[in-house]
């Protein structure tokens, strides 16, 4: 026996309201799936903002020989920056002063300073002006040393930066 309710229009009724109720279902997907990508755009740019915001760098802390090393040089930077400072306020009340008004011993340390940062590329004025030497001694100390293969080894020791230790975090400077 046939139902009364299961007419062909009553069918077809029905079929299109399932069709419509799916075709509005596929429409909400379409929309969340939008809504995503969007989603997914936003958390790309934020990582890219944050990214470049903090800097992140590894940071070894040297020990108290290499650290004593380093209070050394400063040191002698510091000398060479008072001399320099001098010498041009000597020339601006128009007197000149002497090259080697203070005559220094060049140490070992010194020539180990010279040679390495000639191997940096520092040009000879600069590690003459930064290390507190003449020209003509930073000069002869490349030329005496700077090709003996014993003092190559200890030029080179230690000049590849080691990635350990500290990750440091701060604010990208403007």
């Amino acid at each position: 026996m046939a139902d009364p309710h299961d007419s062909p229009v009553d069918s077809r009724q029905l079929i299109a309201n399932l069709n419509k109720q799916v075709a509005e279902l596929k429409s909400q997907l379409s929309s969340a799936t939008l809504e995503m990508e969007m989603m997914r755009a936003r958390m790309n740019d934020l990582s890219s903002e944050a990214q470049q915001v903090v800097n992140i760098e590894r940071f070894r802390v040297p020990d108290e020989d290499r650290l004593s090393e380093i209070n050394d040089v400063v040191d002698l930077m510091e000398k060479a920056i008072k001399k320099e400072r001098r010498s041009r306020k000597a020339q601006a009340e128009g007197r000149r002063e002497p090259e080697s008004a203070i005559p220094q011993k060049v140490d070992e340390r010194q020539i180990l300073i010279v040679l390495k940062l000639r191997r940096k590329g520092c040009y000879i004025r600069e590690i003459a002006a930064h290390v507190g030497l003449g020209v003509g001694t930073v000069h002869n100390i490349i030329s005496k040393y700077g090709q003996d293969p014993q003092m190559q080894s200890l030029i080179t020791e230690g000049t590849q930066m080691e990635l350990t230790d500290y990750f440091l975090i701060r604010p990208e400077e403007d």
